[in-house]
């Protein structure tokens, strides 16, 4: 603490309607200052606000007071927090506990990848906690951390907290390091039998042993690739007896969890890959419990191994599962080289995926997951490179028909939409329809086909009923560039025929649907009613023909 007692604490407002939230304290009063104008840059529409707290051993409280308050409005100061500190963690071993340890991992994740550890390690490693205390401020800074982000939704301010969490790690601290001088944590040298360390360690059941002795095998292990082969060997060396079994089981599950929780745990695992999709789709094997899927083959033996097995052990399951969710997340491509090739892998890992999903990754996350992936694929920038080697404007349109198949989100299809309504409505692509190569008849069909793909996609309707009309447009203006209709209705083939033709046209998917298909039908339905098409109608012989024509208006009229 600062000279005299006093300290500050820098405060945000985000905006009018937020509350104020503590985001750091300082002892120095213009690093605080400093500090806060920084933190305002990223507030356009907020404040800052930096109180002086000085602490009076009269009342044994902290007194408070504004030195500098910067914003776009002045807001209103929140009232002095003056109620008890109350941590969920009171003993040593609640230290111990997942919602305890996932702190931990949080505040000291830096300082726990440089030593290749776990939090359970350092809860139960004389060494690291030596490393930890001596080796600087981390262990200080991860306190302010907790004792700021309590402070900010409980009753007292970050000092009380601050208090109250020195005290519950001095007293964990005081205990690993006396059992590590009385000789009260287990050895487990290398070579020996996991199951034998488990007999011999519970046959009075002692889980804080037991992971101590899991601790000091691991520290002969320089990695956490070196501790997750170790850890994964231990599966293979289990306890005969049942309850023992599954005591060994869940303690080697809770240190490999914690492993994979880190970057380099995982990349310990899943080994070198060209790129993110290659990491993706190891994980997607490894969750879904497939040794011998082929992407595994150049991975190391590990990978394989806890795919045979992963289904019992659920802590770790779940550490894949989200690390597998935050890398589908992640902005980079997971095939930057090819789109074609990203847009096969997202299909078939949603697939995959899917059908595989369960407790550790539920259907609204993986539809999140994926959601935010499609949106990737929509940059402008990665729907030129999907289109670029196009030969023609017929291929453009049916590859980004193709991606609505792989794209998950209303509002990503919605934007889908806007890409195919855009390609549409370009020059190119009119002077592709409607004075492209081959006959028109055949430019026409490949038209009326987009056209029923994009209305089978699950675009909103809104989207849907534009893209409809977008398909016809560019049909009518073909028929009009190449006459083909007045070539079927004005030839001199017998009324019936030509009626037949251009309901053919209409009825059998050669015509885009909407004006094309009106059109075609209204001048089939004016021929049969015209002189002459009355005349072949009442004529002998020509049941048949009427017969057919009779067929396709009911299935038009359908």
């Amino acid at each position: 603490m600062a000279a005299d007692g006093i300290h500050y604490e820098i405060f945000v407002k985000r905006h009018r309607k937020a509350g104020w939230s503590l985001a750091e304290a300082r002892e120095d009063r213009e690093e605080a200052i400093a500090l806060a104008e920084k933190l305002l840059t990223t507030l356009p529409t907020g404040s800052v606000r930096v109180s002086k707290e000085r602490y009076d051993d009269g009342s044994r409280t902290f007194r408070s007071s504004t030195v500098f308050e910067k914003g776009a409005e002045k807001f209103e100061q929140e009232k002095e927090k003056a109620g008890d500190a109350s941590l969920p963690c009171l003993t040593p071993d609640d230290l111990s506990n997942p919602a305890a340890r996932d702190t931990i991992h949080r505040t000291l994740a830096q300082w726990l990848e440089r030593q290749q550890a776990s939090p359970m390690e350092l809860l139960h490693r004389p060494d690291l906690v030596e490393m930890l205390e001596t080796g600087g401020t981390e262990l200080q800074h991860a306190i302010q951390k907790v004792a700021v982000a309590s402070a900010r939704d409980g009753e007292a301010n970050v000092h009380a907290y601050t208090r109250q969490l020195q005290d519950l790690i001095g007293r964990a601290l005081t205990r690993i390091y006396q059992d590590g001088r009385n000789k009260k944590l287990p050895n487990f040298p290398a070579g020996r039998s996991f199951a034998s360390t488990v007999e011999e360690i519970c046959a009075k059941p002692n889980i804080y042993r037991l992971r101590a002795a899991i601790a000091d095998r691991l520290s002969e292990e320089r990695s956490y690739r070196d501790k997750v082969k170790c850890l994964i060997g231990f599966t293979d060396d289990l306890p005969a007896d049942p309850e023992l079994r599954e005591i060994a089981l869940t303690e080697t599950d809770t240190f490999l969890s914690e492993i994979l929780a880190f970057d380099s745990g995982i990349a310990g695992l899943v080994g070198d890959v060209s790129d993110l999709g290659g990491e993706v789709q190891r994980l997607a094997d490894i969750y879904c419990g497939k040794p011998d899927a082929e992407d595994l083959c150049d991975a190391p033996a590990a990978a394989r191994q806890l795919a045979g097995m992963i289904k019992s052990l659920s802590a770790t399951r779940t550490a894949v599962a989200r690390r597998l969710l935050a890398q589908l997340r992640k902005p980079r491509r997971m095939k930057p080289d090819c789109v074609a090739s990203e847009v096969k892998l997202a299909r078939a890992l949603a697939q995959q995926l899917v059908l595989a999903q369960g407790p550790e990754l539920p259907v609204d996350s993986l539809q999140d997951a994926f959601s935010q992936r499609s949106a990737r694929l929509l940059t402008p920038e990665t729907i030129a490179d999907y289109l670029e080697d196009a030969e023609d404007a017929n291929t453009e349109i049916a590859r980004l028909l193709a991606l609505e198949e792989n794209i998950v989100g209303e509002q990503n299809k919605k934007k889908l939409a806007g890409y195919i309504r855009a390609a549409l409505g370009a020059h190119r692509t009119e002077s592709w329809f409607t004075r492209g190569p081959g006959n028109a008849l055949d430019r026409l069909a490949r038209l009326a086909r987009h056209q029923a793909r994009a209305l089978k996609g699950h675009y909103p309707d809104e989207d849907l009923a534009d893209l409809s009309r977008a398909f016809d447009k560019l049909g009518r203006k073909l028929l009009e560039a190449s006459n083909l209709l007045d070539q079927v209705a004005n030839s001199d083939r017998p009324v019936l025929d030509r009626v037949t033709s251009l309901l053919k046209l209409a009825a059998t998917g050669v015509l885009p649907l909407g004006e094309c298909v009106a059109e075609a039908q209204a001048r089939a339905v004016k021929l049969l009613r015209s002189e002459a098409g009355l005349s072949e109608a009442r004529a002998d012989g020509e049941r048949t023909k009427l017969g057919e024509i009779e067929t396709l208006m009911k299935s038009l009229a359908a």
